[in-house]
């Protein structure tokens, strides 16, 4: 069925696939936790809050969203890149491939304090 996968040397390669997968199922786990934790509301919510000073940026519902969106972005932005150099450079490739999945981490993590700040 996809032929083009199973052929190019970049998606056979094991420890790409396993980053690339982790950080996409991360991702739509943020995508889907975050639609079913947080409510449409007409009040602001929390975004952040540090230990000095509160919470210091508050912003409408839909702004938590922009979490899932950096890390999707950031996902097809080092995949490509990473893509692109495999061939000439592979360790690049891991390391791109590598912080993207911990990017997907911290954004997850970034996610669920949000919505534990706001109930």
């Amino acid at each position: 069925m996809f032929k083009f996968l199973q052929t190019n040397l970049f998606f056979r390669n094991k420890l790409i696939r396993a980053n690339l997968i982790l950080s996409v199922v991360l991702n739509l786990a943020m995508w889907v936790g975050l639609y079913f934790a947080v409510e449409p509301r007409v009040e602001s919510i929390a975004l952040r809050y540090t230990i000095y000073l509160g919470v210091d940026l508050i912003g409408p519902w839909w702004h938590v969203f922009v979490f899932p969106l950096i890390g999707l972005v950031l996902t097809l932005i080092n995949s490509i890149i990473a893509y692109l150099v495999f061939i000439k450079v592979k360790l690049i490739a891991y390391f791109l491939t590598l912080a993207t999945s911990i990017a997907q981490i911290l954004l997850v993590l970034i996610c669920m304090l949000i919505v534990l700040l706001n109930r």
